[in-house]
């Protein structure tokens, strides 16, 4: 057999139509948004409330802490900030607090696996991320994610934080048969409201990730990519249309 040291990527698309929430008396029909799980209720990052009267997909949403779900809103149930919805589609979202550097006696020590990083927005104080990951077919190996507080530099209001994967050896590699490995979806989100104290700042991230090349190929190369994002205390974006319609999902540690 020829070996293959590269993988396609699979999209599944078909959910462009989808609106976001939004806190008013617009937010209606088809929506996916991202929130935390309160007494058994789905509170999202721009405080709307959802009563989950319906049910239509697999998934126990009051044995998670945070999720991100894809809904239909069927009426207001209290106000302008309660709903009654439909819930179908629900993911876990590992939810980590960041590790100071200063804490770790060897950063070489953490593994830094590559991951393909699809998605990254802000909301209710989270950095929100969405991300494929190479697995064997049938695997139940755990994945571990850490964010790493690398440096802050408050004159500049620069924050720079690195992420750090753990394959537990679920890699591609170059010159060999990756035919067996897939590639999963997982949503991580890291609480950073309690480091920045500014109402305004600039977030670095660095990962090690896959290499791309055109028409959706993965090389098993990677490089190290870096993303800036502005950090504006309060506020929201929406979840990125990507990451809304890959609903193919693993859990992650």
């Amino acid at each position: 057999m020829k070996k293959i040291n590269r993988i396609i990527i699979a999209m599944v698309a078909g959910i462009a139509a989808l609106a976001s929430c939004q806190k008013d008396e617009t937010l209606r029909y088809n929506n996916a948004t991202m929130g935390n799980v309160v007494n058994g209720q789905f509170i999202s990052d721009q405080g709307n409330r959802f009563n989950v009267v319906e049910q239509i997909c697999a998934g126990k949403l009051d044995t998670m802490k945070r999720a991100f779900i894809i809904c239909d809103v069927l009426n207001a149930a209290e106000g302008n900030e309660e709903f009654d919805v439909r819930l179908s589609y629900v993911s876990p979202v590992l939810t980590k607090d960041a590790v100071p550097s200063s804490e770790i006696n060897d950063l070489s020590t953490l593994k830094n696996d590559p991951i393909l990083l699809t998605d990254m927005w802000i909301s209710g104080g989270y950095v929100n991320l969405y991300m494929t990951i190479p697995v064997a077919r049938s695997s139940n190996k755990p994945h571990e994610i850490t964010f790493v507080l690398d440096q802050k530099d408050q004159t500049e209001g620069l924050y720079t934080f690195l992420i750090r994967h753990n394959a537990s050896g679920e890699v591609l590699k170059e010159n060999a048969d990756n035919s067996g490995m897939v590639l999963a979806g997982a949503y991580a989100s890291f609480p950073v409201s309690s480091i920045i104290k500014e109402d305004t700042a600039k977030i670095r991230i660095k990962w090690q990730s896959y290499m791309v090349a055109g028409q959706g190929i993965v090389s098993a190369k990677s490089e190290e990519y870096t993303a800036d994002r502005a950090y504006v205390k309060g506020s929201f974006e929406h979840v990125p249309s990507t990451a809304m319609a890959s609903k193919s999902s693993m859990e992650i540690r």
